[in-house]
Parts: structure tokens; C-alpha cells; sequence
């Protein structure tokens, strides 16, 4: 396959591969980004079917509301986006 890169990029991924190996990393990058995608969507799926037959854990407000704080920690550019998109 043939590909151009950036200096930039070709030194980024140099680092990892040559530049040989180049496109099948950034296929294997994608994938893996793609997998993580698909199961957590599945995993928001599966928890919205949980939710309509009232299966789930009960959990305190307060809980509630310290899991909420957590993920925006440490996803604060996701936020609500990703849950709104995922309907």
C-alpha cells in the first residue's frame, strides 16, 4: 500500500513501527478503537434493556451523583455528547 505521510506523523509513528508497517498499524489502531466503541454502546444498550425491566442496582443519589462527578473527571470533552448521540 502505498502511502504518504508527514514528517510529523512519520516521526510520531516511526516510533512505534517502520514506515513500512505504517498502514497496518493505523488499521489495527482504528480497529481497536472501533471494538472499544462497539462494546461500550452495547454495554449502554444492554443497560437501557436492564433499565426498562427495572433490573439494576438501586443506588443513593449521593452515589449517584459521585459516579457522575468521576466520569466527567475523567471524560470532561465527552460529557453528555456521547450519551445524547447514543440514542
Amino acid at each position: 500500500m502505498q502511502t504518504q505521510t508527514t514528517s510529523g506523523r512519520a516521526e510520531f509513528v516511526g516510533q512505534v513501527v517502520s514506515r513500512d508497517d505504517m498502514p497496518a498499524e493505523a488499521l489495527a489502531i482504528r480497529d481497536d478503537r472501533e471494538r472499544r466503541r462497539i462494546e461500550f454502546r452495547s454495554s449502554l444498550v444492554r443497560a437501557r434493556v436492564a433499565q426498562a425491566k427495572m433490573e439494576g442496582r438501586e443506588m443513593a443519589p449521593q452515589s449517584a451523583r459521585q459516579l457522575s462527578a468521576g466520569l466527567m473527571e475523567r471524560h470532561p470533552a465527552r460529557g453528555m455528547a456521547d450519551l445524547a448521540g447514543a440514542h
